[in-house]
């Protein structure tokens, strides 16, 4: 049983680029939430390794915590069919962390090993600072967290 939508069968992403309308769309859910861990999907399409993100939809932090997050995964769902209908495919989620360096936590890796091959954008955010931002990937249970390029476009 699949726990997860799966990205594009069988390939895997390399790099993530992001138009900087999508990024700045991004950064501004997650000022609005802060010090709460904001999240959301991202959608696009996924060709040679590459992912390009068209659209991405927030997604409420269920868990309200600065230091973990989490969504109804019907909402979560219905973001992804609604998506598919557009033609867009799913590439996976972004969230944010109140701290300098946008490392996975290690709950982000275990949450990570449901959905191999699902990119994670983390932005790491504090009031002032300038944000940063990296992508991780697993491939399949087991395997060690790979980074993606991020690229602003």
């Amino acid at each position: 049983m699949e726990v997860g939508p799966s990205v594009a069968p069988l390939e895997r992403i390399y790099k993530l680029a992001i138009p900087r309308e999508i990024a700045r769309e991004i950064l501004e859910h997650v000022e609005r939430e802060y010090p709460i861990e904001a999240c959301g999907a991202l959608f696009g399409r996924v060709e040679s390794g590459s992912a390009l993100v068209e659209k991405v939809v927030p997604l409420r932090n269920v868990l309200g915590s600065s230091t973990a997050f989490w969504f109804d995964e019907r909402d979560w769902m219905s973001a992804i069919m609604s998506a598919k209908r557009e033609g867009l495919e799913y590439i996976g989620l972004y969230h944010s962390h109140a701290r300098e360096q946008p490392l996975p936590s290690l709950a982000d890796r275990h949450r990570m090993l449901e959905c191999p091959g699902e990119v994670w954008l983390i932005i790491a955010y504090r009031p002032g600072g300038e944000p940063r931002l990296a992508a991780y990937r697993i491939d399949d249970y087991g395997s060690a967290v790979m980074r993606v390029q991020v690229e602003l476009l």
